[in-house]
């Protein structure tokens, strides 16, 4: 049976909310936040980009920083002034 086009946006919207919750929980882990920070830092948050790679790798912590955003927005910005150092 043909999936409507109802049908796959609303089991789209379940995806994205359930993938939205897995961060939020995740991000509620200290040692989780801790991990995330050592690795945006690794990827160039902060940092003035310099060849393709240093673009590419800010691209990807750019996204990932994107959903953090959308999951909490206080955990994103606690995020955001541990990389900045404030």
């Amino acid at each position: 049976m043909m999936e409507t086009r109802a049908a796959a946006d609303a089991a789209r919207a379940e995806e994205e909310e359930r993938e939205r919750r897995d961060w939020f929980d995740m991000l509620r882990c200290e040692a989780a936040f801790r991990v995330w920070v050592r690795l945006l830092e690794e990827m160039g948050v902060g940092r003035l980009m310099v060849t393709e790679e240093d673009m590419r790798m800010r691209n990807i912590a750019d996204q990932i920083l994107d959903r953090m955003a959308d999951a909490d927005p206080d955990i994103y910005l606690r995020v955001m002034r541990t990389l900045k150092r404030l």
